[in-house]
This record gives structure tokens, C-alpha cells and sequence, in this order.
């Protein structure tokens, strides 16, 4: 099966025109080097454009797509890959895509992280995306990777002076946007359990009461959050008995030693463990870990398991995770966090070889559906490897200067170049008359096709 033939399965969400025309350009965001504007992506896929040039630039400002429907065709193929008695892994992050223009819409100044330290804080003028991935293990994969299933943009109050354009969308913090998403994806596998996985802007009262067990939501109840803790978070004790007297039952009892204090202790309990780390590897940790009802004024009291990892060698300092599931144990909970990573991955990869920073819209329609779109490109593209690649060792395309070990991304996408480019090199009675222009093509993939053919004939 090709990829475009996978691509098939969101035919339910366009209309059979715009499914042919988003089809030509997705085999240009595929083959096109650099820039992934819809010029570049028609000159990528000139064998296969039959309409005029306007067509496929109006295509995502004007096509009829039905968004959900296609975020839940991709969550569907990437459950065909997870066993059926498997947790599943959600992680959630932000991202920054950096865009510049008077007339575009909805920029924003944003915390970026990628210009911003310990020390510091930097920013960048563009858009903010809350994005919501399923972390899997694949054999072949030296780490997990992540794969975007649904985002959304968030439009702040700091909307950019430079900006002559506005969106005209209400303001949702990026807590409340990963808590629709999350329950958007759950509705479409309720016999599934979830973790949602995310970093300390995500561990919020508001995320831990509603993803627990006894969550005022029923559709939520199957999901746990796993994310970071302050050292200084309030912790208590159960309420206790009440005892009839006074307006309300206590929602909390004695206030309990918070993480960083039982730390400090010299007499707290360390528990030695190897657990896995970063970059997939095994790192000896020493663990501490606590109950207590997780409470400030104005929220209500959830009860969570928190855990301290500290290196024996004392050269990186204290981290501190909690979980709402408390059946999980300490080296879990760390274990669990570490898939976190993998969207940061994503990103990387989505902005350096499908070049999600190079799109030219400016129109809020194509906008809201340009880097969703290149995203679930993403996670299309690992799910066709996984389901119709073989020979994963003979993919792996290392250099004199470096030697890899696992597949990554990037041979994935040359599969799917080659993939795409059999059809145009082998099969062009099938494709639009004319000459072939292979030059925006990966040239490393074209001199491999006719090698190939040539060492069959």
C-alpha cells in the first residue's frame, strides 16, 4: 500500500475534488526540500497537478474539510498500532510557530522556549498551537515517538501591535484547550485507558481534579494526568469524621510536609531503582515518594502520589512528578513522564524536514488548518512505515561522518519520497502528460529508484 493510498481513508471528510487536489498537494509537501508554501508544493507535484495554479492556492482557504472527522480517521490508524491492553500514552505541549506579516492573522508575542533559559525569558512574534499527540514504541525506534493527532491555536490578549488583522476567537489558556482535546479523543475510544502526559504548565488543580478517577466528568474518569510538581506544593491529610457541627464538611485535614521538605530531611527514605532515562537509556536513581490531597483556596482537594528522583552523584538537581493514578508505583510515574519528550522530537523534525515555519498564509481559515495539516502529515507518514515498510535496518541512511543505529524520521520520509516517486519515474502513463521536472526532487532518491530498476533488469 502506498501512502497516498492511505491517504484514501480521510476520503469521508472532503468532498472528491478536494480530496484529488489535496492528494497532489500532499505529494508535494512530501517531496518538496526547503519551504513547504503551496508553490513550492505544486512545483513538487508537477506530474500530478491538472488544474490551474489558483486551485490548489484557494484549496485551504476555501475547501469544505471536516476537521474532526479527519483528526479521528488518524487517531483510529495509529490505534492499530497500540494493543488493545495497553495504556495509552497522551502528551500534550505548546509550541511556537514563528510568522511575521502585518496581515497575518492572530499573531501573538509568545514565550519561546527555544530562546529561553533558566535565567531568561525569550520571545518571538507568531502563533501558539496546543497540540495533542499519542506517544507509542515502535521495534524499529530508538526512542518513542509522537504523533500529533489534534491541535488548536491559542489566541491571547497579547495580540501583536504590528498586526492589522484580529481574530475574532475566545481566549482559552492552554490548560483548557488540552482539556478539550483530551476530552474529544477519549469519546472516540472509551473502552481505552489514558494518561495525559505534560509539563508543568499543564500541572494545574483544575487538569489533576478533572483527570482522575472520581472526576466530575464521566468521559474523563478513564484518564490520569502525570506531570511535574512544585517542591512547595500544598499537601494534606484526609479530612476526617465530620462531626456535624459547623456550615460544611472539611474538604481537607492537617497540612502535610511538602515534597521539597521531606527531601531535605535527613532521615527520609530513599529507594534505589535503575530506570529508564532520556534517549533511551538506563540511569540508577534515587526515589522518594508521598500521598496527600493536592489543594489550594478556590479549588477542590485531589488526592495524588508525588515523587522525588534524585541522582546518587548529586551532579543534577531534584526533579519532582505526580500522577492522579494511584496505582501506579515511583519508577512508573518516572518511566511514564519520560515519554514526554518525544513531542518535543516532533516538533523538531516537523519544522526542520517538513518546514512547518515556511508557510505564506495569511487568511484565518488556511491558517487554522495549515499546520494541523502538516502534522497529521507527520504521524501519516510513520503510520504508513509502520504498516507497509519492511527491511527497517536497510532504511537507516547514516554518512561517513556518522553512523546511525535506528530508523529516525528522516528515513521515513525518504521512503515515502521513493514511494512517491515510483509513480512518477516507473508508471507515467497514469500521471499528466508532459515532462517530468525532477529537479525539486530529492535527487538521492531519484539516482536510488534507477539504480534499483536497473539492478532488476
Amino acid at each position: 500500500m502506498t501512502i497516498i493510498h492511505m491517504f484514501q481513508e480521510f476520503s469521508q471528510a472532503m468532498t472528491k475534488p478536494t480530496h484529488e487536489n489535496m492528494g497532489a498537494l500532499l505529494r508535494g509537501a512530501i517531496l518538496a526540500n526547503g519551504a513547504r508554501t503551496v508553490t513550492a508544493c505544486i512545483r513538487a507535484a508537477a506530474p500530478w497537478t491538472t488544474r490551474h495554479f489558483s486551485v490548489y492556492e484557494n484549496l485551504l482557504r476555501r475547501a469544505k474539510l471536516k476537521n474532526l472527522t479527519m483528526a479521528r480517521t488518524l487517531f483510529s490508524l495509529i490505534m492499530e498500532l497500540i494493543p488493545k491492553d495497553q495504556v495509552v500514552n497522551l502528551v500534550v505541549d505548546d509550541t511556537v510557530v514563528r510568522r511575521y506579516g502585518p496581515y497575518v492573522m492572530g499573531l501573538g508575542v509568545h514565550r519561546d522556549p527555544l530562546r529561553s533559559s533558566f535565567m531568561r525569558n525569550g520571545i518571538s512574534l507568531g502563533h501558539k498551537w496546543v497540540v495533542l499527540a499519542v506517544a507509542i514504541r515502535l521495534p524499529y525506534l530508538k526512542c518513542a515517538v509522537a504523533l500529533p493527532i489534534m491541535s488548536e491555536l491559542s489566541v491571547g490578549a497579547n495580540i501583536a501591535n504590528r498586526s492589522k488583522v484580529y481574530m475574532k476567537r475566545k481566549h482559552r489558556t492552554p490548560c483548557e484547550l488540552a482539556l478539550l482535546l483530551t476530552y474529544i479523543v477519549v469519546r472516540w475510544a472509551p473502552e481505552r485507558r489514558f494518561y495525559l502526559i505534560g509539563d508543568n504548565i499543564y500541572a494545574s488543580h483544575k487538569m489533576a481534579d478533572m483527570l482522575n478517577a472520581k472526576s466530575k466528568c464521566e468521559s474523563l474518569r478513564t484518564v490520569s494526568l502525570v506531570s511535574r510538581m512544585q517542591f512547595d506544593a500544598g499537601l494534606y491529610g484526609p479530612p476526617g469524621q465530620y462531626s456535624g457541627k459547623g456550615p460544611r464538611k472539611r474538604v481537607k485535614g492537617d497540612k502535610l510536609p511538602s515534597p521539597g521538605d521531606v527531601a531535605a530531611m535527613e532521615d527520609a527514605c530513599w529507594d534505589a531503582a535503575e530506570v529508564e532515562w532520556y534517549g533511551s537509556t538506563r540511569r540508577n536513581v534515587l526515589l522518594l515518594s508521598g500521598e496527600g490531597l493536592w489543594y489550594k483556596c478556590g479549588t477542590k482537594a485531589t488526592l495524588v502520589r508525588w515523587v522525588v528522583v534524585r541522582a546518587p552523584d548529586g551532579k543534577r538537581r531534584d526533579e519532582c512528578f505526580f500522577t492522579t493514578d494511584m496505582t501506579l508505583t515511583s519508577k512508573e510515574i518516572v518511566e511514564t513522564y519520560i515519554n514526554r519528550w518525544s513531542i518535543e522530537v516532533t516538533f523538531e523534525e516537523t519544522k526542520g524536514h517538513l518546514g512547518m515555519e515556511t508557510m505564506r498564509n495569511r487568511s484565518e481559515t488556511a491558517i487554522l488548518r495549515s499546520v494541523p495539516i502538516l502534522l497529521s502529515l507527520y504521524s501519516l507518514i510513520v503510520v504508513w512505515y509502520s504498516s507497509c515498510v519492511s527491511e527497517h535496518e536497510r532504511r537507516v541512511g547514516d554518512a561517513p561522518w556518522y553512523k546511525k543505529t535506528a530508523v529516525t524520521f528522516s528515513d521515513m520520509l525518504e521512503a515515502a519520497r521513493e514511494n512517491i516517486l515510483t509513480e512518477a519515474i516507473f508508471e507515467p502513463d497514469r500521471l499528466k502528460p508532459g515532462v517530468f521536472f525532477l529537479a525539486p526532487y530529492p535527487i538521492r532518491c531519484v539516482y536510488k529508484l534507477i539504480a534499483e530498476k536497473a539492478g532488476a533488469a
